[in-house]
């Protein structure tokens, strides 16, 4: 009696299953030759069949025959809305992209005028009065402060409440992608 191996052979059945789990091995295992290559004394080569063996052990691949039941796609959820009130929010400013102080929009580019390259050439009083930079956080403030935890430890971009400085307004033009011309180291 022949085995199923044997049949396997004889008759050249694959099983389809198998053999993406064959070529995922070899992927896997060409990355973690690269990664001895860079990193010879950080990650040896008697290491790259322990580490393909438990990479294997804890990866599962997902059945090839879909399954009856299409999956429906989640709507993204909106964490820039809060359920809470403004007044019982974290104070501090978070990154966001910078909105239109009128409509509360997104802006896809600023103006002219501040198109700078250095912060001491912001307008400031003026920036403000037409942009927003970034939102309020969503979390609750903690007891008898107006900031979250994390926010209490660290606040990057300031108070929300409080207008932004030229350096912050800089910061996020640059970073935002709004300035045209390139700064200056």
């Amino acid at each position: 009696m022949t085995t199923v191996r044997e049949n396997k052979i004889k008759n050249k059945i694959v099983d389809i299953d198998e053999l993406y789990s064959r070529i995922i091995r070899n992927h896997i295992l060409d990355l973690l030759k690269i990664i001895n290559s860079k990193y010879p004394t950080k990650f040896p080569k008697n290491l790259l069949s322990i580490e393909l063996d438990q990479i294997m052990a804890n990866m599962s691949l997902s059945p090839l025959v879909p399954s009856s039941k299409p999956k429906t796609a989640k709507a993204p959820r909106d964490k820039s809305k809060s359920n809470l009130e403004p007044a019982t929010r974290c104070q501090a400013r978070i990154w966001n992209d910078i909105f239109d102080r009128i409509t509360c929009k997104q802006v896809v580019e600023i103006d002219e005028e501040f198109q700078v390259s250095d912060y001491n050439d912001i307008n400031i009083k003026k920036f403000n009065k037409k942009y927003i930079l970034g939102k309020q956080c969503v979390r609750k403030k903690t007891l008898d402060i107006n900031y979250c935890v994390q926010h209490n430890r660290h606040r990057p971009h300031g108070n929300y409440m409080d207008p932004p400085s030229k350096e912050l307004c800089l910061h996020f033009m640059i970073d935002g992608g709004y300035l045209e011309k390139s700064i200056p180291d």
